[in-house]
């Protein structure tokens, strides 16, 4: 797991490099080769060393799919484009478990399983070609702002940062529930191992319509208030979650926690992204997606010590606690409603790269 999400964090700053040098559809096909090659090498059942760099690559294909097409959203994303996006990725998310549960059901080799990500990654090329191959970012208004700069002035916007460390939240917060739900309904409420399972798949049903169906919702209400809403009841549920002790009544409370958690991921990466410039966007997403890729990694990584010390029955209460730091900040941050919003300048601007901590211009009216 570690190596791919190592694989995630390297591609999450490669694709800006790529997004800038390539068009949109020659770094969707890169994604997939690299892919193919890893998918392909895991199918081989290499030596451990060998396999750990496979894992890395898939890691490293995945990332740059899930940040170019959130980066191409984000320059359309007029309201729930982003969430209906992010549905889709549940939606794998959803099917890739229940495929390799069906082939280990039938005593199908575990590296057989990796034929499936070889053959979509072949068979996408020719639909990413078609699809992407007329998109052009935008242009940028100064031809000598070099890939430094660039990236130099996204870390330096303060809503970017803030928009990052809420998307590790946001991203931890789910990884956490979803990295050891099946061991607490199996060691803690005493649950049929092969039947849990179904509870984590009723999480990620809950999550793809949550994202399809308050996506709107949001748009409507506002997503800074929605957000707040979403993730109260998200802890209500977690409570039924953590003090209910019923199979049924547990596998209902996680399905609907999915439901309510779906919409924070999304509407963070895509307001955060709007804070930039357009020509400016690819890069913020990547930099959001890199900070969601530690969270999502480090979470479930610091459940498993927790767990050493028998602590795995609280696996709802630090979900809880996760939501919650996660609401703090975005009821605090400088982009809460009562601030006022600020954009970086636009590249075609005069740019004094020593004063990039305090230059920061108001949205233009």
């Amino acid at each position: 797991m570690y190596q791919q999400s190592t694989g995630w964090l390297v591609a999450s700053f490669l694709n800006i490099y790529l997004l800038y040098y390539l068009d949109l559809w020659k770094t969707l096909v890169i994604a997939s080769i690299v892919n193919v090659v890893g998918s392909a090498i895991v199918i081989s059942s290499p030596p451990f060393p060998i396999f750990v760099i496979a894992l890395f690559l898939i890691g490293i294909g995945v990332c740059i799919y899930d940040a170019s097409f959130a980066a191409f959203t984000a320059h359309f994303d007029e309201g729930p484009a982003m969430s209906l996006l992010f549905a889709a990725f549940g939606l794998g998310a959803l099917i890739a478990p229940l495929v390799v549960v069906a082939l280990l059901d039938n005593n199908v080799p575990w590296n057989i399983y990796y034929y499936v990500p070889l053959a979509i990654s072949i068979l996408n090329i020719p639909f990413l070609w078609i699809i992407s191959r007329d998109y052009r970012a935008p242009e940028e208004e100064n031809a000598t702002t070099g890939i430094v700069a660039r990236f130099t002035l996204v870390v330096y916007n303060h809503t970017v940062l803030t928009g990052g460390l809420l998307t590790a939240l946001s991203m931890a917060s789910g990884e956490i529930l979803t990295s050891w739900m099946v061991s607490f309904m199996t060691d803690v409420r005493h649950g049929n191992a092969s039947k849990m399972r179904y509870v984590l798949s009723g999480y990620w049903v809950g999550l793809v319509f949550g994202r399809l169906i308050l996506a709107h919702a949001t748009s409507r209400i506002g997503s800074q208030t929605a957000l707040v809403i979403y993730g109260i009841l998200a802890i209500s549920l977690l409570t039924v979650l953590q003090f209910v002790d019923n199979i049924s009544g547990n596998a209902i409370a996680a399905a609907f926690t999915g439901f309510f958690q779906a919409p924070s991921t999304p509407v963070i990466i895509s307001l955060s992204s709007k804070s930039v410039p357009s020509s400016l966007v690819g890069s913020a997403v990547s930099v959001l997606t890199a900070f969601g890729l530690i969270g999502s990694a480090f979470g479930p990584l610091c459940v498993g010590f927790v767990n050493q010390a028998d602590g795995l029955k609280y696996l709802p209460a630090i979900t809880m606690g996760a939501i919650g730091v996660t609401l703090g900040v975005w009821c605090l941050a400088p982009s809460a409603p009562w601030m006022p919003k600020r954009v970086l300048p636009d590249l075609g601007e005069t740019l004094d790269m020593r004063g990039l901590t305090s230059e920061v211009y108001p949205s233009p009216t």
